[in-house]
């Protein structure tokens, strides 16, 4: 077998690998959420092996309805060797966290035989998260295909944030026989203002991205797939993030990418995301 036919049996084990990750049950589910995620990125290189580079973000739900994160990083990497790459940075992010409504305890049924409970309902807010990462990314290439393992070590800590919570209770006279429909309280909830604690999470995560170099082409496609893992509070992968797109080399020192990207939250209470990016990069 010559080299460019093994190169292009290489080429479409690694796609149909790649491709065999993302789950095809979910992806269109109807409870899903659709985003927007728009990054900008500055690097400057200080010496032959250390860069330092700054990046912005911003994400958006519900489409383009509402922001979800808006951030700023800054970080440096340093090539060990041709195949390993060091890096480590500090990002600054804001979070929005939507309403939110909790049932509470089981009242009774109505008189159709449905469950009335108490229930909670949680003003939307804002929180501000300092995320700190360490990162070691190998790389190997095999054809024209790039194949890069990145592990990253991220420690968040997510500082108290002031919301307020809506409280409706029912009492079991609103149910007896004489009045069997319930009375909604909405016109007056007892409503407290709730402080949310601070918090701290440790991830792993674990990315493997697969990048094609077409000859003689500006145009370079990529895929990946990424692992969440908590460490400081075991119990399994909490996501899994699946994304394909490419790259376009405008000159040299500048660069923009498009990619879809699906997230599978697996013990989170946030529906799955299908998110459309767009990012911009360029060299100081």
């Amino acid at each position: 077998m010559n080299s460019r036919l093994k190169t292009k049996k290489i080429t479409a084990i690694a796609a149909a690998l790649l491709l065999s990750l993302i789950p095809s049950s979910s992806l269109f589910a109807q409870s899903d959420d659709f985003g927007i995620w728009t990054s900008l990125e500055a690097k400057k290189k200080l010496t032959e092996k250390l860069d330092v580079t700054f990046e912005g973000e911003l994400r958006t739900i519900d489409g383009v309805q509402q922001t979800d994160r808006r951030s700023f990083g800054i970080g440096m990497s340093y090539e060990i060797a041709k195949w390993l790459k060091a890096e480590a940075g500090y990002i600054y992010i804001e979070a929005y966290n939507p309403q939110e409504k909790s049932l509470k305890e089981y009242v009774g049924d109505d008189e159709f035989g449905n469950p009335v409970h108490n229930y909670n309902i949680d003003h939307s807010y804002w929180e501000q998260r300092d995320r700190f990462v360490f990162s070691l990314t190998a790389s190997h290439k095999i054809g024209r295909i790039k194949f890069s393992l990145r592990e990253r070590i991220q420690y968040q800590y997510t500082h108290s944030a002031l919301t307020y919570e809506d409280k409706y209770r029912y009492t079991f006279d609103m149910l007896d026989p004489n009045n069997p429909y319930p009375i909604l309280p909405e016109d007056a909830p007892n409503s407290d203002a709730e402080l949310k604690d601070g918090k701290h999470n440790t991830i792993l995560r674990t990315r493997l991205t697969a990048k094609w170099d077409i000859k003689k082409c500006k145009i370079e496609p990529f895929a990946s797939v990424e692992l969440f893992t908590r460490l400081d509070e075991w119990r399994g992968h909490d996501k899994l993030r699946y994304r394909v797109g490419a790259s376009y080399k405008i000159d040299k020192d500048n660069e923009v990418s498009l990619y879809y990207q699906f997230q599978d939250n697996k013990s989170s209470k946030s529906p799955a995301l299908h998110a459309v990016g767009v990012g911009y990069s360029f060299d100081l």
